[in-house]
């Protein structure tokens, strides 16, 4: 795995902009943005025993930091937004995958993250 390269992808999502009181109020697109393709295609293309890019993404925390934001505050992009909900589509756990309990854990934790957010009623909203 290129971790070098997958710390570039998820840096390019842009960033959460917060109030003077450290609240969201919305997150800012870079430029590089549609990188969020590359890391689909990273997720994709995971080694399906070893699982290093899935748990490389959870460790940084991307789906809470990055891609729920994108979810949540960039609803006039509908592409940008399908394709942040595909990348949760694409992380799921391999039968045959090393470390199954870890993986269960940090899909624990994405699962969390997606129900304390308005992520379903956005995703809904563009059904």
């Amino acid at each position: 795995m290129d971790t070098e390269g997958l710390s570039v992808i998820c840096a390019g999502l842009g960033y959460v902009d917060e109030d003077d009181s450290g609240n969201r109020i919305g997150h800012a697109k870079t430029d590089y943005c549609l990188e969020l393709k590359d890391l689909l295609r990273s997720l994709k293309r995971d080694d399906p025993q070893s699982r290093p890019v899935f748990k490389q993404v959870c460790k940084w925390n991307t789906v809470s930091k990055d891609l729920i934001p994108i979810i949540e505050y960039c609803q006039d992009d509908r592409n940008l937004v399908l394709n942040a909900v595909l990348v949760f589509l694409t992380m799921p756990i391999e039968a045959s995958s090393n470390g199954i309990s870890q993986q269960i854990e940090y899909l624990w934790g994405l699962k969390s993250s997606i129900t304390h957010s308005n992520t379903n009623a956005v995703v809904m909203s563009l059904l």
